[in-house]
């Protein structure tokens, strides 16, 4: 038997905090164990291989030893996910929620969009979207205008 050369095998991860953690568990689209990761655990303590957490009101009874295989699956190291009885941090859930709210405070208190809102009686913001910064290309030159003599 051959074994698979190194460029075969697929290259495993390593997450170094516990929003990496969130994003792998998105990267391999487990959709049930992000919400319940996202929801109800409130991190302690985060070091590469462990992970330490508040359960939040609601957790499902297996959710450590599931994020525990998993994890395991998905990066060729064995974790120890462990329950702890508080002083955990914000859930993500609940850090996502804050957020937004702080977010739509500080569009609410733009002059522009008070305006808005006193000009247009009864309008309401319905989404707030953060759009990203267009991306430049510093390699290219810019395009100059040419002359028309």
């Amino acid at each position: 038997m051959v074994a698979p050369s190194p460029a075969a095998q697929p290259q495993l991860a390593s997450p170094q905090s516990f929003d990496e953690v969130v994003a792998l568990i998105g990267h391999n689209r487990d959709s049930s164990l992000l919400y319940d990761v996202k929801r109800f655990i409130r991190p302690i303590n985060f070091r590469p291989g462990a992970i330490t957490f508040e359960q939040a009101p609601g957790a499902p009874n297996h959710l450590s030893s599931r994020l525990m295989a998993r994890l395991k699956e998905w990066t060729g190291q064995g974790w120890i996910v462990a329950i702890e009885g508080g002083g955990g941090a914000e859930s993500a859930y609940d850090r996502e929620q804050r957020e937004r709210v702080e977010a739509r405070k500080e569009v609410e208190a733009d002059p522009f969009v008070r305006s808005v809102m006193a000009t247009f009686p009864g309008a309401e913001i319905i989404e707030i979207r953060t759009i990203a910064a267009p991306v430049v290309d510093e390699a290219t030159p810019p395009v100059e205008a040419e002359d028309d003599d």
